[in-house]
């Protein structure tokens, strides 16, 4: 290892075929790094390439830590406002203190006239704590600030696992002479590589052999168009993917020291919103504007009723040099009796507060202020994105112990609404597990048997062995619980094992053969060539689709080994053992050649001469359906998802297969070719009652995609190959699979399914419902909680009695019901039953008429009582405190008019109105756990629990906020009967929300929605496919 990474990357970074000429090609630099073009590195030299080379891995940007995500919380621009009030809170009332205004008058509310009596209690000097409001806001601020970093950091967390996921992925690489397949991060300088075409370069190195290889290098250049590779353009660059073709290359940069580690060592990938988060946030920012209004109209009422009040003339008492303070006598004046003989003759001054102006008054204000922002970020659901991020999160952890590796998160959701399933046949419905089970060999069909070596002929076995191992790209692995572990396609793999049960060895017969090109499988002509030396001239190996093959043959070989020409008799037989295989669910490949007099000649030409061919033989190979298919696939009819099979099978494999599973039922096959030449309207038609596509191109998968979205259906497909990238990114949710998945379309797909099975996907629908479900729960919640504080908090502005729900308590019901509620709700764990409705498609509106009838039923009932509590409370409830937290119903006393009870600071109604609207909620959570008829709430409720957990954990908080908040919380503590009364109150919500139920959804307010929604430009389904193609 005499070239270092320095040396390395100065070849690299200049491209230059002179430098590596000079540095003997190619092999001359393997030598300089220790390694052979054949044979690979030896494993013995890893450690040491490691030490001296570096890793194949990027080190990737520091995650935000704790205090960095808390202090990005506190920019949010409603926190930085609450912070500004409760600063400006706590100076005015540091001052007000410092000063000693005295007692605070009692409210007179603005229809009352005349004297009015005050006991002595409400009179007595109270402790001065103005500034406890900012403080306590302060406070709430920070736990605010502290839970959104807290989930910040573990949604990153969570982030970087499926990152490290995704990065995930395995090569093919020669070491030591033989084949393995390895972790990429396991690759180091020297290792020999082997890349097919949608592989992606998994570190820079220079290329060894290639076979019409092109590089699609746009991450790096921006270039569109692909790149030949070959002996003038040896350089390949990680990051980059495999467009066509097949090579092998020679590490020579790993890492940071690759050009794709270089990039990503200063970017990182970042996430942007989902478009779930985008329309909730949409939905959240229109609560907020409603909740901005409401806020307005409180501030402005509440500042009219001060200005009024600042008019009336009141009794100021003298300061101690006999001026006129700011102080004044509740009893003499305004509120009182409004007695002016009685105060002037006291020698007290009777005046306006504008003639005696304080500007300490402007406390008030600022009280109004507070209370406008404390409505604010009430009336915005910031828990409504946090419950989304809590769902998603939490489900796309469980998918992955499902096998659904989630790469787009948002598509969680979206597959929960899937009306169709585009799905593969092989290695999705079927193991996967090729075996050729049956063939046409020599002339003679072979059923249920195959033949063995000693009973055909020899010179024909040479020639099917050539084939078998020339014309493929597969490898045979380790074996592994007594399966040979194939790498690469796997039916190349079926006929490698075929060829080796013969008594063949596939890597002899390579080893021993001059290849001069190889032209890949293409989709378009379903079969793939290799034009080979032969002693006497070349030799073209073809295989591909049976029927389109055996098109192409003129001849076959008999059954004395004697190439004879194919007349009508043979080729019906052949076609009619093709039609046996495929309608037993058997693939069929046809396995032909021709001899060409000038190989070179002929591989300068851009497409192989396959005509004339003759035929060498037939295989039908088995792929054993999926145990567990049938029984998904009628879970997904039962969901009301329309299950379609598209597959490169010819329609009678196709058929046999999809009636085997359950797919084809009542429905129609057609082939891609014939689907294909349809108009638009023709196809539609089709695919109303369409179950398989056989014979399917990726452009024909394609047009499915896009027919069906045009149709309004909600389509998910799956795909394995690069061509399939468009039709993933086209669906709804692209889903790929993990073991047979190219990493192009891996990278086109929104989930990674990781055991390439069907049944996963089911899953994988199940848990989208469930998240979809989870957010409606939490949305039904809130709203409620949103709807009834901003209704209380106004109805009490305007009508002078200030805010019932004080600014620090509705922060701890925004924290409670927005985090707590989210991690209660949004947890609820996905049922059996989530798969007994139809889907709810494109166009469903979030809250759905059942939702708005609960939301209308519980917010009524809520505003009621809180009413009636707040404006007969003195009337209704007394005050039966012992002073130490307890009851003592032997000194119980009326509340007065104002609210207040024994301690005449404290508003014990106001303390009633929190206790019961936060118990209210309490019991609503039961009833927002189902958002559809369901009459039982409780239903999987004992399952759940962190549900439990949460409402454990609200109950004792709430408990310990009104017996001991005090100053804080601007509570009283209570005694044992209106306690109860709390608490029957708010669990009074359970029996309304079990008849609720039996009232008719509200379906006016969905149809106002629907009606005022930005309608689409008229363009007709046929021209916006027709720009779409032609790239507008």
């Amino acid at each position: 290892m005499d070239w270092d990474n320095d040396k390395i990357r100065e070849l690299m970074e200049s491209k230059s075929e002179e430098f590596l000429q000079k540095n003997g090609g190619v092999e001359g630099v393997a030598k300089l790094i220790g390694s052979d073009i054949k044979d690979g590195i030896a494993a013995s030299t890893i450690e040491d390439r490691k030490t001296k080379y570096g890793e194949n891995k990027i080190e990737r940007r520091e995650p935000a830590t704790l205090i960095q995500l808390f202090l990005d919380a506190m920019k949010d621009v409603v926190i930085m406002i609450l912070i500004g009030a409760a600063v400006v809170s706590i100076v005015l009332g540091s001052i007000m203190c410092s000063v000693h205004l005295g007692a605070q008058c009692p409210k007179r509310l603005l229809w009352e006239h005349g004297a009015k009596e005050f006991p002595e209690s409400e009179l007595e000097e109270e402790l001065c704590v103005e500034w406890l409001d900012g403080v306590a806001i302060i406070c709430a601020v920070l736990i605010v600030g502290g839970v959104t970093a807290v989930n910040n950091y573990k949604s990153e967390q969570q982030f970087r696992i499926l990152q490290a996921k995704q990065d995930d992925a395995l090569v093919v690489v020669q070491r030591d002479g033989s084949v393995d397949q390895i972790n990429v991060n396991a690759v180091v300088v020297g290792d020999v590589v082997s890349l097919g075409t949608g592989a992606k370069i998994p570190a820079d190195g220079l290329l060894i052999k290639f076979s019409d290889l092109k590089v699609d290098e746009s991450s790096l250049t921006g270039e569109s168009d692909a790149i030949r590779k070959d002996d003038e353009r040896p350089f390949m660059f990680s990051g980059c993917t495999v467009t066509e073709g097949d090579g092998v290359f020679i590490v020579t940069a790993v890492g940071k020291h690759s050009e794709w580690g270089k990039i990503l060592t200063e970017l990182d990938t970042e996430r942007e919103d989902t478009p779930l988060q985008v329309k909730l946030a949409t939905l959240a920012q229109n609560i907020g504007i409603m909740g901005t209004v409401v806020a307005g109209a409180c501030f402005i009422s509440q500042t009219i009723i001060w200005l009024v009040e600042m008019s009336y003339k009141t009794c100021f008492t003298p300061n101690g040099d006999g001026d006129i303070s700011s102080e004044e006598d509740c009893v003499l004046g305004h509120p009182g009796l409004m007695d002016q003989e009685g105060c002037e003759a006291a020698g007290y001054f009777w005046k306006t507060h504008y003639q005696n102006f304080s500007a300490l008054r402007l406390q008030h204000v600022v009280e109004f202020f507070i209370d406008f922002v404390t409505i604010i970020v009430v009336a915005v659901p910031e828990g409504l994105p946090l419950a989304v991020t809590i769902s998603l999160a939490y489900s796309v952890q469980k998918m992955q112990k499902d096998q659904n590796l989630v790469r787009i998160m948002a598509a969680c959701e979206t597959m929960g609404g899937a009306t169709n399933i585009c799905s593969d046949k092989t290695g999705t419905l079927t193991e996967n597990l090729m075996t050729v089970t049956e063939g046409y060999f020599q002339g003679q069909a072979y059923s249920n048997s195959l033949p063995s070596m000693s009973s055909i002929e020899k010179g024909y076995y040479t020639m099917l062995a050539e084939a078998m191992a020339i014309n493929s790209k597969a490898d045979l692995g380790k074996v592994v619980a007594g399966r040979t572990e194939i790498i690469g396609n796997k039916t190349e793999g079926a006929m490698l094992l075929f060829l080796k049960e013969l008594g063949g060895d596939y890597k002899e017969i390579r080893n021993s053969t001059q290849i001069v090109r190889s032209y890949p499988f293409s989709s378009a002509k379903k079969r793939m060539s290799t034009l080979i030396r032969t002693s006497v001239a070349g030799r073209l190996y073809t295989k591909g689709a049976s029927e389109i093959i055996l098109e192409l043959c003129t001849s076959y070989i008999a059954s004395d080994g004697i190439v004879k020409p194919i007349g009508e008799a043979e080729r019906q037989t052949m076609s009619q053992h093709i039609v046996s295989m495929a309608s037993q669910g058997l693939r069929t490949i046809c396995i032909a050649y021709r001899d060409v007099t000038d190989p070179d000649a002929v591989a300068k030409e851009d497409d192989p001469p396959e005509v004339e061919m003759t035929c060498i033989g037939i295989v039908g190979i088995k792929d054993p359906l999926r145990k567990e298919v049938p029984a998904a696939v009628e879970s997904c009819q039962k969901a009301g998802i329309m299950v379609r099979m598209v597959t490169g099978d010819n329609v009678l494999t196709a058929k046999s297969i999809a009636k085997e599973c359950g797919i084809l039922t009542t429905g129609s096959a057609v082939e891609g070719p014939d689907f294909r030449k349809m108009t638009p309207d023709e196809q539609k038609s089709v695919l109303k009652d369409l179950q398989v596509m056989a014979r399917c191109s990726p452009q024909d998968k394609l047009i499915l995609v896009r027919r069906l979205k045009e149709m309004g259906e909600v389509v998910a497909v799956t795909g394995d190959g690069t061509n399939d990238a468009p039709a993933l990114k086209e669906a709804d949710v692209g889903l790929s699979m993990g073991i047979a998945g190219t990493a192009v379309a891996q990278e086109a797909s929104d989930i990674v399914i990781m055991d390439d099975n069907f049944s996963s996907i089911v899953k994988s629908v199940l848990w989208g419902r469930s998240v979809y479900d989870n957010i409606r729960r939490f949305l039904q919640f809130q709203l409620n909680v949103n709807v009834v504080a901003l209704e209380v908090s106004f109805i009490g502005s305007v009508c002078g009695f200030g805010m019932p729900l004080k600014p620090v308590q509705l922060l701890w019901v925004n924290l409670v019901m927005d985090t707590l509620g989210a991690l209660a709700l949004a947890t609820e764990q996905p049922t059996a039953d989530l798969l007994d409705r139809q889907p709810y498609g494109r166009h469903d509106n979030l809250v759905n008429d059942h939702m708005w009838r609960n939301i209308a039923v519980q917010s009524t009932y809520q505003i009621i009582f809180c009413m009636v509590m707040l404006f007969q409370g003195h009337n209704m409830l007394n005050d039966c405190t012992d002073g130490n937290y307890g009851s003592d119903y032997s000194s119980c006393i009326d509340l007065n008019q104002d609210g207040s009870g024994k301690v005449s600071h404290q508003n014990y109604r106001d303390t009633c109105i929190y206790n019961a609207f936060v118990w209210a909620q309490v019991f609503n959570e039961f009833n927002a756990r189902k958002i559809y008829n369901e009459k039982n709430m409780f239903a999987g409720v004992m399952t759940n629990h962190i549900f439990l957990g949460v409402i454990v954990a609200t109950c004792l908080i709430q408990f310990l906020t009104v017996q001991f908040g005090q100053m804080v919380f601007q509570t009283t503590p209570l005694d044992l009967d209106d306690w109860c009364i709390c608490i029957l109150i708010g669990a009074f919500s359970l029996p309304l929300g079990y008849l609720q139920r039996f009232l008719p959804p509200l379906t006016f307010i969905n149809s106002m929605i629907d009606k005022y929604k930005k309608k689409p430009s008229q363009v007709t389904p046929e021209e916006e496919t027709a720009d779409k193609e032609t790239g507008k």
